[in-house]
């Protein structure tokens, strides 16, 4: 595996909102992640039945999608980042099975357009080699002020 970078070099998410926890693989238009989910992250998401709300594979997806969107066209000759990524929409979202921490799940993301300035993605969540959420994700990166 090549020296990927990590997801804080790519990402402007710190502390508890950084969901993915490393770079996996990085192939032109797709990119693999990990996120690493801990009973005390999702306290209270159910009390004595802790369950990964399926926001959080959401923002994990969109965060691996931004990582590989900020090393593709986005970034400037010298290779500083032209500005911020955002999720702008996700669409057909499907969750297949409840994650259940402690869990290391897997992120891939693969994007499928690029034009006007946003960028289309398909991404797929597994957790030991079974898929357990998809969705079609949107992003855009807005210009820092």
């Amino acid at each position: 595996m090549a020296d990927l970078p990590h997801p804080s070099e790519l990402i402007p998410h710190r502390g508890k909102w950084l969901l993915i926890d490393r770079l996996t693989s990085m192939d032109g238009a797709t990119v693999t992640a990990e996120a690493d989910f801990s009973a005390e992250l999702v306290e209270g998401h159910f009390p004595g039945q802790p369950v990964v709300p399926g926001v959080l594979l959401l923002e994990a997806l969109a965060q691996t999608m931004a990582c590989l969107h900020m090393t593709m066209d986005s970034a400037g000759a010298d290779g500083a980042s032209r500005g911020t990524p955002f999720l702008a929409g996700f669409e057909k979202v499907r969750f297949k099975a409840p994650v259940l921490p402690p869990a290391t799940v897997a992120l891939k993301v693969r994007v499928t357009e690029q034009r006007f300035g946003l960028t289309s993605a398909v991404g797929t969540v597994t957790l030991d080699g079974k898929k357990v959420c998809q969705a079609k994700l949107t992003g855009a990166i807005l210009p820092s002020e």
